[in-house]
């Protein structure tokens, strides 16, 4: 039993399929979400624009949910690249993942149908518990050393600070939203900055040269 269990530890093909399966399905139905907006009987075609620009939250919560799980989608990638086997933890953990974000299309469409505080919160939660879910798994897979040999501490760590960075500010944005949600909506542009930021700083760690003192325990 221990090889076949070996082998299956090692086997990510089928695992990475379906989560990318799932994600395509999700951002698939963003899109359907969008409506044609109906021009009343004995109202002038040239009232069209008026109505489909009344439709703006629409448009942000599609435009917003596809950036946010795309970005996903290349953070659960990376998070992959690095995990060189598996165990039923991280399954597990990634079926919460997908079951979370695969609820992120019902969100935006909450979002489009009530642009006001709630739907505001409603979205930036969903997405901040998707977000969370990923680096739930992250944490894990680092914890329990499925990651592959030679990945610097500091690496592991500035990772799990990019994939917390999305649940943060979401989180940030439904405190924000409690009292102005066009400001809450605004703090969702936190996300680009902070990204560019860790995503330099990812960069130069993976650069750098290893330094095995970091991975000795103290003492």
């Amino acid at each position: 039993m221990g090889i076949p269990l070996r082998r299956e530890s090692t086997e990510t093909d089928r695992l990475l399929a379906l989560s990318d399966g799932v994600i395509a399905i999700a951002i698939t139905l963003l899109v359907l979400e969008l409506t044609v907006p109906e021009v009343p009987p004995g109202t002038p075609t040239a009232a069209v624009p008026t109505l489909v620009f009344e439709q703006w939250h629409e448009f942000v919560g599609y435009v917003l949910s596809f950036l946010v799980i795309g970005s996903y989608w290349v953070n659960h990638r990376r998070l992959f690249v690095h995990i060189e086997r598996h165990d039923r933890g991280v399954v597990w953990l990634n079926l919460v993942f997908l079951l979370v974000l695969a609820f992120v299309p019902f969100a935006s469409s909450m979002f489009a149908t009530y642009p006001n505080q709630f739907g505001v919160m409603f979205l930036a939660g969903a997405l901040a518990l998707t977000g969370l879910c990923l680096t739930l798994l992250w944490s894990y897979a680092s914890r329990q050393r499925l990651l592959k040999e030679g990945l610097a501490s500091r690496t592991v760590q500035i990772q799990a600070a990019r994939f917390l960075a999305s649940p943060f500010v979401f989180v940030l944005s439904i405190g924000v939203a409690a009292f102005d949600p066009a400001l809450g909506i605004l703090t969702w542009l936190l996300l680009v900055p902070i990204n560019v930021a860790l995503q330099s700083r990812l960069a130069d760690s993976l650069e750098a040269p290893i330094d095995r003192s970091e991975d000795r325990p103290d003492g």
